[in-house]
């Protein structure tokens, strides 16, 4: 997977912990940034179309089924 640089600012509190977790970690910065945004969008949920996909289909009866496929809606 390709990788893009990102400029952004955020607390220097935030920065020193993130700094002393990656040392802590013995990984890099933006890797220990990479992991807990991921984690974050994770736990958002799919969005979008992958939201729609996601969904179960309609709960109906196969008699319902058959119904709806045989109205004539044109004549209603």
């Amino acid at each position: 997977m390709s990788k893009i640089k990102i400029g952004t600012q955020i607390d220097a509190d935030v920065y020193q912990r993130l700094k002393m977790a990656a040392v802590r970690e013995h990984r890099p910065v933006g890797e220990v940034l990479q992991d807990a945004v991921t984690g974050y969008l994770r736990r958002q949920g799919p969005t979008g179309l992958a939201r729609l996909l996601a969904r179960e289909p309609f709960k109906i009866s196969d008699e319902q089924a058959r119904e709806s496929m045989e109205a004539d809606f044109y004549d209603q």
